[in-house]
């Protein structure tokens, strides 16, 4: 996406570079001078008709919050969503519910991108000859209600729906209708990535199927076995919020991670020991962990040791094993295992056996039903709908919501079938690849425009109400299946039929207010295990190295775009994957060993052979990755995203790869069998900020200032002495050459913010949070490449120790509000200043860019617009696009510097009403966008002013430290060293 930069309207040439006269200087500034006045000379066009009649409750220009919920796939957030004026343009947590509990993660915050997004469609497209004519429901209703009918009289024969699974009540009452009316019809569920492993070994392990719910305030030992729990698990709010909790170094039993996985995620990163194996590793280590409890706990025969070989057989596995085994069993009752959902049923399976076996259910693990397990199998059953339509036995077909085309699996050839049935609808919310070959499309409505209901993983009852009327007119899957059946209900008492029947209106008012229905969550079961036999590990999986042709791929959705549908939403395509820190893309993960016996290197292009077929992707060198092993991400690769995830009728190239092409029904995880060839041609990343230092002076550089910029110490020696090296309570004063305001007698309150290492995850919610608040603009690839990101919170991430096995860490850096500003100092217009509360505040209408304070900033957390990147918000005819801004906070032009401003707008929206009022702010009462939405409640904000004040007394703590001590510079903003919790006989050989 490149920036436009277009000339003012009515000049006719953009000063050149090397035309620098005063004269020609002059001259367009006179030009620009006499086109502002002229645009002030009229009055501003008012685009939105006033209110003839105010309605009840509304105050113009206030917020209002309502409470809803957002699906996609298997996970469902509970919101809070905020709505100015009528149009909703912040997501944040739901506080009430009990997974979300007030925390959002990075996709369900940019979700209210989606909405008004120009590629969302506005209205109804037939497809004729390969030629798209508009349409309108007016013309479609009549049209396809005779089709109906003519459906309906032949019970349904050879009429197919093709859905999204979903957990709503309210359209499986519909769907049960669907099917007595249409008999001979069938309902097929796709969803590229599910959790059928997961269920598939409950099934193995118990008879039946379960899901099982984590409970980590529970454990004392934690072990991840490939799986992200802060970003993949269903439930992953409630799990970071509950890990962060069980390490605050304060308390008495602070729990232990354990990670063993194929590819470094934020569980891993926060892992105290970390083993990296290719993931058809997984199984035999977790066979051989269930041999060493065994023999811990005294019920194991003769030497367990004995038949080990292949990779568990080397000294660093062997040592990994037995002392995580070790202390599993002397935890007895207080461990627990967390399996990733890309691991075969036998891995789920023998993990339930060892949950039995230490006492783990029923306290750190609870069984609840699985409303899943109803559902078929959807690779099988589009595997057979494929098979009807090549054969001729469909004649209709209709498609709610997914995009097939783009996801099944690549055998099917979906795009050549769906060309032999006469009549294909597809609901979607754009024309995306799967619609450009249907007969019609429908607009399908956006989340925040519907009426619903889902459930969360626990089972709790969500509704999902409209904050907005549809800005086009567009309806929801569960409208036309009520269609499809002949029902004229509204949406919203089809809602309120099947979630709140029989409840009175005040009841049902409540719910909406909650955002759920209380005491809806499943009931825990008990269900037995039963006897299993595992099959032996393949011999190949044994082998410590594997040989090019023989190497293991792992395709994973991604964390930003998940399985493709995020691919249009730019702040998900500019948010750093945590680890790599690129973005606009995906690339094949290397691990160092891997890509230097391949000749791979970084930043270049390799092409992928697996099963038959080929794929050219950018590789990416990145330390911790198993040797052997590759991971591509899902969900990039788009031909029919949009202007922003690619577009090719309109001349926008994809981002990134489409890793479907590699994937197939039988190997939907990936697996082995995967040849690399490298190209040699470049291919260069979009990243935020360096991967790694190459040079020896700049290791050296950074190893000998990393433990001042990130402090971090052991458990056991801040127990021995809990204050760290360098914290706010042993710094000594520095005299200033500089008159601090700290004493003004204007001041209010002195603003300031603690960010706890030990509870930070790296996940990027705060930094998307931030650009959903303060109207932070999307630069496109090709700036993120000049280093000219805006975000106003970054997550710097260091990476050391060996490649093997390194350490990742991650620090929130924003503006520090220093007291004595280095920026302030410098600014030739006062553009920036220090405010009576010692907010660090920029006057944007003053500032020329000279960039004076960015280059005087240690911390470099300012940001230039170099373009006007609003630009196309900003365009005739773009007024849907505008709706995004939040109109509490000014839209920055081209050629100013912006920064984080601590939510000045929040402070001011507590402040006014407090003094209207007559009261005093209370602690708390202020919170940022991205303290807020933070799962882990690592960021805190408040009034050092106020001694009690959560935040002035984690500023005193022994754990709080101020970066870049000896500049003197004042800092607003603290962090709190990160405490590790390791065992001790481990870290004497594994490390």
């Amino acid at each position: 996406m490149k920036p436009t930069n277009p000339a003012p309207r009515g000049v006719t040439r953009v000063l050149p570079a090397d035309d620098v006269s005063r004269r020609r200087f002059l001259q367009v500034m006179g030009a620009s001078m006499a086109l502002a006045t002229a645009s002030g000379c009229r009055w501003e066009t008012e685009e939105i008709l006033p209110f003839a009649k105010r309605p009840e409750d509304r105050v113009p220009g206030t917020t209002r919050r309502f409470a809803t919920a957002l699906e996609s796939g298997s996970t469902v957030a509970s919101l809070l969503v905020t709505s100015y004026d009528g149009r909703p343009i912040k997501i944040e947590g739901n506080p009430l519910h009990p997974i979300d509990a007030g925390a959002a993660s990075a996709r369900s915050q940019a979700c209210v991108l989606d909405l008004y997004d120009p590629a969302h469609s506005g209205g109804l497209v037939q497809m004729h000859e390969r030629i798209a004519y508009p349409r309108t429901w007016k013309e479609f209703d009549p049209w396809f209600a005779s089709h109906r009918d003519a459906l309906r009289a032949t019970n349904g024969r050879g009429f197919r729906v093709l859905a999204e699974p979903s957990s709503s009540l309210a359209l499986a009452a519909q769907r049960a209708r669907f099917a007595e009316l249409y008999p001979a019809a069938r309902w097929i569920d796709w969803e590229p990535v599910t959790r059928k492993n997961e269920i598939d070994g409950a099934r193995l392990a118990f008879g039946e199927p379960v899901r099982t719910q984590l409970r980590i305030e529970a454990a004392k030992t934690l072990v991840s076995l490939d799986v992200d729990l802060f970003e993949e698990h269903p439930a992953s709010m409630a799990l970071a919020r509950a890990f962060a909790a069980r390490r605050n170094p304060d308390q008495a039993d602070v729990l232990r991670l354990w990670a063993i996985e194929s590819s470094p995620t934020l569980t891993g990163s926060a892992a105290d020991h970390r083993l990296a194996l290719r993931a058809e590793q997984i199984l035999p280590f977790v066979l051989e962990l269930e041999k060493r409890i065994e023999a811990w706990l005294g019920k194991s025969a003769g030497d367990p040791t004995a038949s080990r070989e292949g990779f568990l057989a080397t000294p660093t596995v062997t040592h990994f094993v037995d002392q995580l085994g070790r202390e599993l069993a002397e935890r007895r009752g207080e461990v627990l295992l967390a399996v990733g959902s890309r691991q075969p049923a036998a891995v789920h399976a023998v993990v339930h056996r060892i949950h039995d076996r230490l006492g783990c259910v029923g306290r750190t693990v609870v069984h609840t039903d699985e409303p899943e397990a109803s559902r078929d199998d959807g690779a099988k059953a589009l595997a057979e709908l494929v098979r009807e339509m090549n054969d001729g036995e469909v004649e209709c077909l209709v498609v709610l919501g997914g995009n097939p085309v783009y996801d099944a699996p690549a055998e099917l050839d979906l795009r050549a079938a769906l060309r032999k049935v006469a009549l294909v609808v597809h609901v979607a919310e754009t024309r995306n690849e799967t619609s450009r070959l249907a007969t019609w499309h429908l607009p399908r409505a956006h989340a925040l425009e519907s009426w619903g209901d889902c459930a969360s993983y626990d089972g709790t009852r969500c509704t999902i109400q409209p904050l907005i009327d549809p800005i086009f007119e567009r309806r929801t899957a569960l409208e036309f299946v009520a269609f499809l059946n002949g029902d004229a209900r509204p949406a919203r008492e089809l809602v309120r039929a099947s979630i709140a029947e029989g409840k009175s209106d005040a009841e049902w008012k409540r719910i909406l207010h909650d955002g759920f229905v209380a005491g809806t969550a499943h009931a825990t079961r008990a269900p037995a295990l039963q006897r299993f036999t595992v099959a032996a590990a393949a011999p190949r999986a044994l082998a410590p190295e594997v040989a090019n042709g023989e190497l293991e791929l792992v395709l994973a959705a991604d964390p930003r775009t998940f399985d493709g549908r995020g691919a249009n939403n730019a702040w998900l395509q500019e948010a750093p994957d945590p680890i790599t820190k690129t973005t606009w893309g995906n690339a094949a993960w290397f691990a160092p060993e891997t890509a230097k016996a391949l000749g791979v290197a970084d930043a270049t292009r390799v092409r992928l052979t697996f099963g038959g077929r080929t794929l050219e992707v950018a590789a990416v060198v990145v330390p911790g990755q198993a040797r052997g092993s590759v991971l591509l991400r899902l969900g990039h690769g788009r031909t029919a995203a949009g202007l922003v995830g690619g577009q090719e009728d309109e001349g926008v190239e994809p981002i990134g790869s489409n890793a479907y092409v590699l994937r197939t029904a039988s190997a939907p995880d990936g697996g082995s069998g995967l040849r690399v060839e490298p190209t040699g041609v470049t291919a260069p990343l979009a990243r935020t900020t360096d991967p790694n230092v190459d040079d020896e002076i700049g290791k050296h550089g950074l190893e000998e200032r990393l433990h001042e910029l990130l402090r971090e110490t052991t458990l056991a020696a801040w127990v021995a002495h809990p204050e760290i090296e360098g914290s706010t309570k042993k710094r000594k004063p520095i005299e200033s050459l500089w008159e601090r305001p700290e004493g003004d007698p204007d001041a209010t309150a002195r603003w300031g913010m603690v960010i706890d290492l030990n509870a930070c995850i790296g996940c990027n919610a705060c930094t998307v949070a931030c650009q959903a608040e303060n109207n932070v603009p999307v630069v496109g690839r090709e700036q993120v490449q000049r280093g000219r990101e805006m975000h106003w919170i970054r997550i710097d991430r260091y990476v050391t120790g060996d490649e093997a096995a390194p350490k990742y860490r991650f620090q929130p850096m924003t503006c520090q509000h220093c007291e004595s500003a280095p920026c302030e100092q410098v600014c030739p217009v006062g553009a920036t200043m220090h405010s009576a509360e010692g907010l660090n505040d920029m006057v944007y209408n003053r500032c020329i860019g000279t960039r004076y304070c960015a280059n005087n900033c240690p911390f470099k957390v300012r940001r230039f617009n170099y373009f006007n990147y609003n630009a196309g918000a900003q365009a005739e005819g773009a007024h849907v696009l505008r709706m995004r801004h939040n109109p509490e906070v000014t839209v920055r032009h081209r050629g100013v510097m912006e920064k984080c401003t601590f939510c000045v707008q929040r402070i001011q929206a507590a402040k006014i009403p407090a003094k209207n009022g007559q009261r005093q702010l209370v602690d708390g009462a202020v919170v940022p966008a991205c303290a807020q939405t933070c799962p882990t409640q690592a960021i805190v904000f408040g009034d050092l002013a106020d001694p009690k004040s959560r935040v002035a007394r984690l500023t005193t703590s022994g754990r709080a430290y101020t970066m870049l001590d000896e500049l003197n510079l004042g800092s607003r903003t603290a962090y709190l060293a990160r405490i590790t919790n390791p065992n001790a006989a481990a870290e004497e050989r594994h490390g």
